[in-house]
């Protein structure tokens, strides 16, 4: 009898061990496998996106580096935006999608946000591999020095709608720029507006500019002018992965280390056309 509750105990400790394994992929499994299964997002132009079917952009290109550095091959899943980045995490990290698709090994493009990450201890945060910045483009030719948004009280300003941008332009010195903001749904529309000169400046995302008009073959000058009260003018993005899987994470930090020191990183937001920026040290 004995022996038998005790055979019953071990199939129940290696069920258990079997169903901890399907959980998580730490990096043993992930090896094992010979396939990282890197999520992002599918409408996260230059980061991630489908082109021709297939996926393309700067976390791709980074994924891909990261995941020959383990000596596997890099398994990419898109995914829409959820309503909140906490969603993302849940979907994407730990849990699923409701709709069923799985977990990914990795989330790239995850804000690397303290409070964020206190709401989400399924997950761990780190990985940092960039830093988004909120710049004013102007004319490669300008030779004004635009040191005060005070410029743009007779002048015309870009800026895409409901953005942090947008929010401190229509608030700087007491509305004083209303007349003079031309508002874009899109920041392709903005891009535009500002290579027909129908404004003479934008604000918005240094990466999605930069990547824009490249793509345009257009040019600028990026400035940095001083923006009392923004929301937001810098952040940087990391990656997401399961709490059970650290290993893993040890190894794609090194493998990231691996990538800077070579420039490989850089070469990944090259391609794009995007000035590559590195994460402050902690």
């Amino acid at each position: 009898m004995m022996r038998a509750v005790l055979r019953i105990a071990t199939l129940i400790v290696c069920c258990s061990g079997l169903g901890l394994s399907a959980s998580a992929r730490p990096l043993d499994e992930v090896v094992a496998s010979g396939s990282l299964r890197v999520i992002s997002y599918l409408d996260n132009a230059p980061f991630s996106f489908e082109e021709n079917g297939k996926p393309a952009g700067i976390d791709v290109e980074i994924a891909r580096a990261i995941a020959k550095e383990l000596g596997v091959t890099a398994e990419i899943v898109l995914r829409m935006q959820g309503e909140k980045a906490d969603d993302d995490v849940r979907a994407n990290v730990w849990r699923g999608p409701l709709t069923g698709g799985g977990t990914g090994d990795i989330m790239m493009n995850v804000p690397m946000d303290r409070e964020f990450a206190l709401r989400n201890p399924e997950a761990v945060f780190g990985n940092a591999y960039f830093q988004e910045r909120v710049v004013l483009a102007v004319d490669p030719g300008e030779r004004t020095d635009i040191s005060s948004f005070d410029a743009f009280k007779t002048r015309k300003i870009g800026v895409q709608l409901a953005t942090v941008a947008d929010y401190f332009l229509m608030t700087y010195d007491d509305g004083a720029l209303i007349e003079n903001i031309s508002h874009h749904l899109k920041p392709e529309q903005g891009v535009q507006e500002f290579l027909n000169k129908d404004v003479s400046a934008l604000l918005g995302i240094q990466s999605k500019l930069e990547s824009l008009l490249h793509a345009s073959k257009g040019r600028a000058k990026f400035l940095n002018p001083d923006m009392p009260g923004i929301v937001r003018k810098t952040w940087v993005i990391g990656m997401a992965w399961k709490e059970n899987s650290r290993d893993l994470g040890y190894a794609i930090d090194a493998a990231l280390v691996k990538l800077s020191a070579s420039g490989d990183l850089a070469r990944c937001f090259e391609k794009y056309g995007v000035s590559y920026v590195s994460p402050p040290l902690n």
